[in-house]
């Protein structure tokens, strides 16, 4: 029996350090800041950023995002429907006046001491598209937004 007990201390103290050292590990990875993601980081500066907009339920996610020194740009496809186009782009970000409604055209303010620039280009669109847009407003059609922040 003596001869049994002899290994059972080294074994606990190896347990106990083991234990110790997932703690620690675990308490490391838990506790370290991962960086942003770029789409996050580049929301942040276009004021695009869910947390930004509290009170909106759903949210338009980019198809392309950069930050490049201190300048996001974003691109996002909507589709023309009713729960993504142009007017619904606006409204969930509460950008102020009435989305573009001929393409190239583009909306421009302050946000956070950034200057924000908003192009619209849209698809599809008639020749006569100005002309229509009264019977078939423009801002449903599909469309590309792309949006430019940065120091101003």
């Amino acid at each position: 029996m003596p001869k049994r007990r002899r290994w059972l201390p080294p074994v606990l103290v190896c347990c106990a350090m083991a234990a110790v050292a997932v703690g620690f590990w675990a308490i490391m990875a838990l506790g370290a800041r991962q960086p942003p993601r770029p789409e996050a980081a580049a929301e942040q500066i276009a004021g695009l950023q869910p947390d930004q907009h509290p009170s909106e339920s759903r949210f338009y996610v980019p198809r392309t995002a950069r930050v490049t020194n201190g300048t996001a740009r974003l691109t996002y496809k909507v589709y023309g429907t009713g729960d993504s186009s142009v007017r619904d782009f606006w409204r969930t970000y509460d950008l102020k006046g009435s989305p573009p409604r001929t393409s190239q055209t583009s909306y421009t303010d302050h946000v956070a001491g950034h200057l924000r620039k908003i192009s619209v280009t849209y698809e599809n669109l008639p020749p006569d598209a100005p002309r229509l847009q009264r019977e078939h407003p423009v801002d449903n059609h599909p469309a590309t937004i792309t949006v430019t922040a940065g120091p101003a």
